[in-house]
């Protein structure tokens, strides 16, 4: 598959259609779109954390060079509604992904736009790239995502990064979130989803070592130390 570039004009045909929108390679007009979006005044700036630093197109073709995949999120007619980016992560054979992206206009938030669009990004990663896992952050800044992360209860939580993202003037923790291949296929594939992997199939493991591990940090957990998550639950 061919993954656009900066340099690439015009509109490029759709990766993956939804009932409302549908995901693209980013082309260098849309990448021009982006900077605006991404300007430190912006909107989007201040939800993803970027506003620090200055987005620009060099800086995104220097990430493309280095194996970050740009995408645009557009309406049916063609309308650009978002961005999403994505590069693997690991070894060359690992394929996990970690992706970011944001509807870039706040008169479009809270519409559905973003978590359909999200969708789309997970279908593309599983089913045309072979993703095993994909990964995500969320500031505990971000409420918008957080909400939409949330409300599809698709993804598990698997930790809190505390105070590891400094924004406007203080430090903020960070989530991330995840997905596994398995957990997609019976979600989307055979639609067995009931609430998450469980606990048993997190011990389900043919590998000893592995399994004494994962009894050995559910044994701490029992024990009841303070963690990251412990202001969360009291």
């Amino acid at each position: 598959m061919t993954i656009e570039t900066p340099e690439t004009p015009g509109t490029s045909n759709p990766l993956r259609v939804g009932r409302r929108v549908e995901l693209a390679a980013a082309t260098a007009a849309d990448y021009e779109q982006f900077t605006e979006w991404l300007r430190p005044d912006g909107d989007v700036a201040a939800l993803t954390g970027d506003v620090a630093e200055r987005v620009t197109v060099d800086g995104m073709r220097a990430d493309a060079a280095s194996g970050s995949r740009f995408c645009t999120i557009r309406a049916l007619d063609g309308e650009r509604l978002g961005m999403v980016k994505f590069h693997r992560v690991g070894a060359a054979r690992d394929t996990t992904f970690e992706l970011s992206g944001a509807i870039g206009s706040s008169g479009r938030w809270a519409r559905g736009y973003g978590a359909e669009g999200f969708g789309l990004v997970v279908e593309h990663l599983f089913e045309d790239l072979g993703a095993h896992r994909l990964q995500f952050w969320v500031g505990l800044f971000n409420e918008p995502m957080l909400r939409m992360v949330m409300r599809t209860r698709f993804f598990v939580l698997e930790g809190v990064l505390r105070e590891r993202k400094f924004f406007d003037g203080e430090y903020h923790d960070v989530a991330m979130w995840s997905m596994l291949r398995h957990e997609y296929e019976a979600l989307f594939v055979r639609g067995e989803w009931e609430g998450g992997p469980g606990p048993q199939s997190w011990f389900d493991t043919a590998s000893e070592s592995k399994s004494t591990a994962r009894k050995s940090l559910a044994e701490y957990l029992r024990r009841a130390p303070a963690t990251a998550l412990t202001p969360f639950t009291e």
